[in-house]
């Protein structure tokens, strides 16, 4: 994820509300990772903020960063498919292919449902989804290599044009060990997403192309779909 402008992903996020009028004060991040972007956007509200993720060894460096930079952020370990909220919050997020992750449509309304129910009435639900046009137009783009300070890569990607499963493998070169870390991913199209999201009680406030305010279409390759809880 080094490759990642999280300036850039708060930047539109914070475009996105504004264009909505919408200014929240509780947020909830499912899928937070290490945190990289909850330690970028949280401190724009500034928010009472919390990122969940299903990884331990994840949330264990969120948690240290959030001491590390003294950022008043909670971390905790879920499942975002299966996941509840002490308290409602206003505004929830999932970012950077996190739904398509969940290669099945009923885990997908899992995890609206959850998402649904952690938000306060009148709460916004932003997230994304990758498409296969992305997959089709940028398959060879998801082969690289390259060096870290802690490890050697190599990346492969294939995309299953029947399936819409697009794999992406990583060979990881550290201290002469070589390990294999396989990501598979479901990608969606706006037609599919359209029809879950019909069979919940969320009301579609937009579907963006790509980190813009233009309506998506067939062609897009990045979807963001901003939702509501009603009021």
């Amino acid at each position: 994820m080094e490759h990642v402008d999280y300036d850039f992903w708060a930047d539109y996020v914070q475009n996105v509300l504004g264009q909505h009028g919408f200014r929240p004060q509780k947020v909830l991040e499912l899928g937070c990772g290490t945190g990289s972007f909850a330690f970028t956007f949280q401190p724009r509200g500034p928010f009472q903020y919390m990122g969940i993720d299903l990884s331990p060894q994840m949330i264990h460096v969120a948690k240290a960063k959030a001491e590390m930079y003294n950022a008043p952020i909670q971390f905790g370990i879920a499942n975002f498919v299966n996941f509840r909220v002490d308290v409602p919050v206003d505004f929830a997020i999932l970012l950077y292919d996190g739904l398509n992750y969940l290669l099945q449509e009923q885990q997908v309304m899992d995890m609206l449902r959850c998402t649904y129910n952690a938000l306060r009435p009148g709460g916004y639900f932003l997230f994304d989804q990758s498409t296969p046009t992305n997959s089709i137009n940028n398959e060879a783009d998801f082969e690289d290599e390259g060096e870290v300070d802690a490890f050697r890569y190599k990346r492969y990607s294939r995309y299953d044009a029947n399936t819409h499963l697009h794999s992406t493998i990583f060979d990881i070169m550290v201290q002469g060990q070589t390990y294999r870390e396989v990501h598979v991913e479901r990608a969606y199209a706006l037609s599919e997403m359209q029809a879950l999201l019909a069979q919940t009680p969320y009301r579609i406030l937009a579907a963006y192309d790509g980190f813009s305010l233009n309506p998506a279409s067939d062609a897009t390759e990045r979807i963001h779909w901003l939702v509501q809880r009603p009021e």
